[in-house]
């Protein structure tokens, strides 16, 4: 008797291949008016969204992040994690999330194993990762991300919003 093919084993290859960034083009194409995020006092469509990811892609590569590349994110859920998330994977890095409850020797051992140089992070868990990263990890450059409250960028780190303009 013969079992009828799964569709997901008759998709394309390529169409097996995309990213949720290209999820987000896609939505983006189809409903560029239609809110997107909405965290705080910022709203996007997904025509901004899309694009303010593309902007950020553009800048995770102007400093060194590279198809591949682990960056780490210790961060609370924000606008800024989410244009984040999508850059990366429009990048083609591969984000590692860091659960913000660990204690910094936690999130060093996470930095270590996943061999992260590069660590994204909110104001409120700055001081935490940066703690964590001179435990013997490969850290060599931290992002600031915006969080849903009001926040200002952390000295020494590269800014979401200088990456993102």
């Amino acid at each position: 008797m013969s079992h009828p093919t799964h569709p997901a084993t008759t998709l394309h290859p390529a169409v097996r291949r995309q990213t949720i960034a290209d999820a987000l083009r896609r939505t983006a194409i189809r409903l560029p008016t239609k809110t997107g995020i909405v965290c705080g006092v910022t709203t996007w469509t997904y025509a901004e969204f899309d694009a303010l990811v593309t902007r950020l892609a553009a800048g995770l590569a102007s400093i060194g992040v590279a198809e591949g590349d682990k960056v780490a994110v210790l961060a609370r859920n924000s606008h800024g994690f989410a244009a984040l998330r999508f850059a990366l994977a429009r990048r083609g890095a591969v984000m590692v999330p860091i659960n913000f409850m660990l204690k910094s020797e936690e999130v060093a051992y996470i930095l270590r194993h996943a061999g992260a140089r590069t660590l994204a992070t909110d104001s409120g868990l700055a001081e935490l990762a940066q703690a964590a990263s001179k435990l013997d990890t490969q850290v060599q450059q931290f992002i600031w991300l915006p969080s849903e409250d009001p926040s200002e960028p952390v000295a020494g780190m590269h800014s979401f919003d200088t990456l993102s303009a």
